[in-house]
């Protein structure tokens, strides 16, 4: 039975053991080994206990191995030699048989021509060995039968600077030793076992470095088939959260979907079990006396919020991974880790200070670690970024105590626009463990204390307790082609994914990667001045504005590319500052505290409409002091099943507040038409589209023009495909169709695969004698996907779409992962501005702000301007979205009029630059 222990051993727990395919322990399976051959000898060279007592000379390896030690000596005594061995120089040089960390046990192996050969009894863990012979005994030499698991190295990094590519080298190599058995092992020294930690680094260091997946597959199934219903995984509460992230990582990395569907039941029992030690605010709940741990690092520091983030971060996983099988009963999942995220920010967070306090509303200070969880899990907030950025790169927060945290911080630091600062720091911190002697990373390291690999060995209170070749210690294999050359899979297995390559920013005069992929390798060659990638066949490379099919190979120019996928010159960028600066007059808003158009708006002839949508605020030419919002409201007749739809409604107000007189603008097409199942008004024809204008609408062949967004059936919530249409109107007030046929869908010509299955709503500019048609669609395969895309017209009635479309892409690990829709798009000085929302992981919309200065390219900041539950009433905690921007002069108040969405309904909110 193996045991686990908290506290250096005096207090023992059962956990469960692993056994591999085999039905054996991985540390006792064992594969043909490779005989080497020490590097170097240490000491005076005495052979025999005559020629100088203690002083028997120390076989140096040159560098950390695994295997059996063979002795060869000349003797002939039945007693077997002593043998010591060490991945330090201190820990081979003791004598005393308690301090030893392995069992140095040997048994007879064969005679020699010269006299007798001895191999250890069990697989060792040492870059150092010697051996004590009785008198009259000589060792001739010392070797070692070494293990190295059966990969091969598909996967490279090297750099400009040597020090970042012996740190990419280690890792590497320190990987490789750690799978042992058929299994990712936690080290070769002790415990040689599968632990949930260790695979959540491992499952991205594998898939930059080998890209094998069989190791870290079996990890995952053996630790999950243990279960959690009696204990943890490994003991600990949170590596049960790490194992299911890691699940997802490995999806993410090798979409092995027949893995998952095996393992399903077992990840969502953990999932649910987790769920039934909550607490009625969501957090994860241990008790005094649990024989169950709270690990999250090696520090001595309060961990109550780190746990309840991870918690966070788990149930997110636990979601994709159940929407990727189809699982239809983790709605209670999403709604559970909404009221999660909701009573985070409540108890945790510290608005002032921008930082996540160390426990709920306690007074212990700030975390570390809950901060960079909270960054890596996409709980962190927008306003928080800056703040925590600080915070990480500053000293005033407790340190992290091993590369598992730390690899976890420089990812953190890279997620937060730091990527310089984060691979400086990666080079200190296991840069410093090479200068220290390191051939494998180490399980702790301290950069003020373990100057050289004697005075880091000790760990757990005993002597040579640290293991130095250690699998958490693995994480540079990922990170610095992660963060260097920006390479990350946007899809699960690599189908899709990016690059974002500036060597000049790290200080580098190149660098270059292979990246394993289930499709083939990705190839990057980065210099100053030119970027070379290789897109292998069955994936696409993604940039902003730019999409390339393998297999092919582009050449970059070093800041980017343009729309049209031409690697040749490409448009001017707009860099990080420019997008912070744009972005700060939109921010800081105040709220109102009900909805402005009820859910329920109790319209006069239509009483059963509900949930309000989509507001837009327009004036009409004559200044007659009325502001107009047509939005819409979903009219049912519950006595017909097969009657619902959009129909939309305006309103007038003199204060931007108050809105009556709502009447019907546009109802449902003829039965059998495009727009049978509702029209959504709202992409007016404006005379002016500067950002502060008055929303005017301009006449165009004595008419006022909008095109509308459309769906041809009735009987349910909106139902796909939807159209685009054109209306118009001669008050502004009452819109008919302008064209009887659509003017886009998803089944024209030129209609793009991201488009598929739904067009959606439309926003109208007219620049420069063109019309543009900013416009958003969506595709449900392998997951639901909405994207904007751009179209252009010279009439109003014939629409041609960009051939780079879309034009603003979803983004991993942020607000807009899922969707990025619904754009408002104006001119704002020298710039154009895209108001649009963004939905997260956890399926809750923001409002998102994105910059062009040619209305094709555009770089969105990744911050929201306003996210769902900003509003105390909770009168938006479920969704923030669909807006319509407006200054009114007469007071110098900025209205930004939305959907608010939570459970007191769907309906059009407000906030407003002042109070």
């Amino acid at each position: 039975m193996w045991k686990f222990s908290h506290d250096a051993g005096t207090e023992w727990s059962p956990v469960r053991a692993f056994r591999t395919r085999k039905g054996i322990y991985p540390h006792h399976e064992e594969k043909r080994g490779v005989r080497l051959l020490p590097e170097k000898l240490i000491g005076k060279g005495h052979r025999t206990a005559k020629e100088g007592s203690g002083c028997m000379p120390i076989y140096d390896f040159g560098k950390e191995i695994f295997g059996r030690v063979i002795i060869r000596c000349k003797y002939s005594g039945d007693s077997p030699p002593s043998l010591f061995v060490g991945e330090s120089l201190e820990e081979v040089k003791s004598s005393f048989l308690n301090n030893q960390e392995q069992s140095t046990e040997v048994v007879f192996k064969d005679d020699d021509v010269e006299g007798t050969i001895w191999q250890s009894a069990n697989l060792l863990a040492l870059r150092y060995a010697r051996a004590n012979l009785p008198d009259e005994g000589a060792v001739l030499d010392i070797s070692c039968v070494a293990l190295f698991h059966p990969v091969k190295h598909c996967g490279a990094f090297a750099s400009s600077d040597s020090v970042l590519t012996r740190i990419w080298a280690t890792a590497a190599y320190t990987l490789r030793l750690c799978m042992q058995g058929g299994l990712l092992i936690d080290g070769i020294k002790r415990d040689r076992l599968p632990w949930a930690g260790d695979v959540a680094i491992g499952v991205g260091s594998d898939a930059f470095a080998f890209a094998e997946g069989e190791a870290v597959r079996q990890t995952l199934t053996a630790i999950g088939r243990a279960g959690i219903m009696e204990i943890d995984i490994n003991g600990i509460v949170d590596y049960s959260m790490w194992w299911v992230i890691a699940q997802r990582q490995f999806q993410l990395y090798f979409d092995d979907v027949s893995h998952l569907r095996r393992e399903w039941p077992r990840i969502r029992a953990t999932v649910e079990c987790i769920m039934e030690r909550c607490s009625e605010e969501g957090f994860v709940e241990v008790k005094p006396g649990d024989s169950n741990w709270v690990f999250i690092d090696w520090v001595d520091a309060e961990k109550a919020t780190a746990l309840q983030v991870l918690w966070w971060w788990a149930l997110g996983a636990g979601i994709e991974l159940g929407r990727k099988m189809n699982y239809r009963e983790f709605a209670s999942w999403v709604e559970k880790r909404s009221a999660l995220r909701w009573r985070l920010l409540q108890t945790c967070w510290d608005s002032e200070k921008g930082l996540w306090l160390s426990c709920p509303e306690g007074d212990n200070g700030y975390s570390r670690h809950a901060n960079v969880l909270a960054v890596l899990s996409g709980l962190t907030r927008p306003e928080d970024g800056s703040r925590i950025k600080e915070a990480l790169l500053g000293e005033d927060l407790p340190a992290t105590g091993t590369p598992f945290m730390k690899l976890f911080e420089c990812l953190a630091l890279s997620r937060l626009g730091a990527r310089s600062e984060a691979v400086s720091s990666c080079k200190s911190y296991w840069g410093g463990m090479l200068s220290a002697g390191a051939t494998t990373f180490w399980e702790a390291f301290d950069p003020k204390k373990d100057t050289n690999d004697n005075t880091a060995v000790a760990f757990y209170g005993r002597p040579f307790g640290r293991s130095m070749c250690h699998g958490w210690a693995a994480g540079p294999c990922r990170f610095l082609p992660e963060s260097i050359l920006g390479i990350y899979p946007l899809a699960d297995g690599w189908s899709e994914w990016t690059c974002d390559v500036n060597v000049g920013l790290f200080g580098l005069e190149w660098s270059s990667a292979c990246v394993p992929t289930p499709h083939g390798n990705i190839q990057i060659d980065a210099s100053a001045n030119e970027v070379t990638v290789e897109i292998p066949s069955g994936t696409i490379l993604r940039l902003k504005g730019a999409t390339f099919s393998g297999p092919n190979t582009v050449k970059l120019p070093v800041h980017g590319v343009n729309i049209n996928g031409s690697t040749e010159g490409g448009s001017a960028q707009i860099d990080d500052e420019a997008c912070r600066q744009w972005s700060a007059p939109y921010r800081g808003w105040h709220y109102h505290p009900d909805h402005v158009i009820s859910p329920k708006p109790n319209i006069q002839g239509f009483e059963s409409v509900h949930m309000t949508d989509v507001p837009t605020v327009y004036q009409l030419p004559g200044g007659d002091g009325k502001w107009y919002m047509s939005f819409i409201g979903y009219d049912v007749d519950k006595s017909v099943p097969t009657r619902g739809g959009y129909q939309t409604f305006v309103a007038e107000s003199t204060d931007l507040v108050r809105w009556t007189n709502i009447r019907l603008a546009m109802g449902f097409g003829e039965e059998g038409d495009f727009d049978y199942g509702g029209r959504v008004l709202g992409a007016y024809l404006y005379e002016d589209y500067s950002i502060g204008g008055a929303r005017t609408l301009k006449r165009k062949d004595g008419k006022f023009w909008s095109l509308y967004g459309s769906y041809a059936k009735q009987g349910d919530y909106e139902i796909d495909p939807g159209y685009e249409g054109v209306a118009c109107s001669d008050d502004g007030i009452s819109w008919r169709r302008a064209k009887d046929e659509y003017i886009l869908s998803v089944s024209d010509e030129d209609a793009g695969e991201w488009e598929r299955d739904c067009i959606y709503q439309p926003w109208l500019i007219e620049h420069e004698g063109e019309y543009f048609n900013i416009y958003n669609a969506k595709r449900t395969k392998p997951e639901w996907t909405e994207q904007i895309g751009l179209a252009s017209s010279s009439d109003l009635l014939s629409w041609r779409r960009h051939p780079g479309n879309p034009v603003v892409r979803v983004r991993p690990r942020g607000f807009d992962t899922r969707f990025a829709s619904d754009a408002k798009v104006f001119r704002d000085g020298d710039h154009w501005t895209m108001f649009y929302f963004g939905v997260d992981d956890d399926w809750h919309a923001h409002i998102m702000v994105a910059f062009s200065l040619d209305l094709v390219h555009w770089t969105a900041d990744p911050w929201p301007l306003y996210c769902a539950g900003g509003n105390p009433s909770g009168l938006d905690k479920t969704h923030a979205h669909k807006v319509s921007v407006v200054y009114n002069p007469a007071n110098g108040i900025w209205h930004m009029f939305y959907c608010a969405v939570s459970d007191k309904g769907r309906g059009i909110g407000v906030i407003t630059s002042s109070a």
